[in-house]
């Protein structure tokens, strides 16, 4: 999902910058500014982008097969143990 914000982002950046250069309005100004948003978006899209690139899922293994349900304990501790007699 990180990606194709990343890039409808870029996308956006690019057409303001074609609408004020075709408007006759790109100016050294204007063009520091979108240099300045432009490095920011490099480490936007490090940030974003560069994680989901990386990382993958775990490989999908062959299916276990099942284990059987644990019965739960009948016996209590004195039962199984005796009872603690102390001197």
């Amino acid at each position: 999902m990180l990606v194709k914000i990343y890039w409808m982002t870029w996308g956006v950046i690019g057409a303001a910058a074609l609408l004020l250069f075709a408007a006759g309005v790109f100016t050294q100004l204007t063009a520091v500014v979108f240099g300045f948003i432009a490095f920011g978006m490099v480490f936007m899209g490090m940030m974003g982008v560069l994680p989901v690139m990386v990382s993958h899922p775990a490989p999908v293994l062959e299916k276990k097969a099942k284990q059987p349900k644990l019965q739960p304990m009948t016996a209590t501790h004195s039962k199984m143990f005796g009872t603690w007699k102390s001197a």
